[in-house]
């Protein structure tokens, strides 16, 4: 079983270069959605799903003070 874990680079080595394509293909998959959005003008949409930062400010919301239990 070492052997094998040496012509390999080791089972850890493997979950890490999947793990890494997962990432890059998400993050490919994002940038292209990103840009068809945006390309059709749907700015909101692309705000909506996070593909954007947003335009303006969360607005804060206010807290209560007291109240009824």
């Amino acid at each position: 079983m070492t052997q094998l874990d040496r012509i390999d680079g080791g089972v850890n080595t493997a979950r890490v270069s999947a793990a890494e394509a997962d990432r890059i293909h998400r993050e490919q998959r994002q940038d292209s959605a990103r840009s068809y959005l945006l390309a059709r003008g749907l700015d909101d949409v692309a705000e909506i799903l996070g593909l954007v930062e947003p335009a303006s400010p969360a607005p804060r919301t206010r807290q209560r003070i007291g109240g009824a239990k």
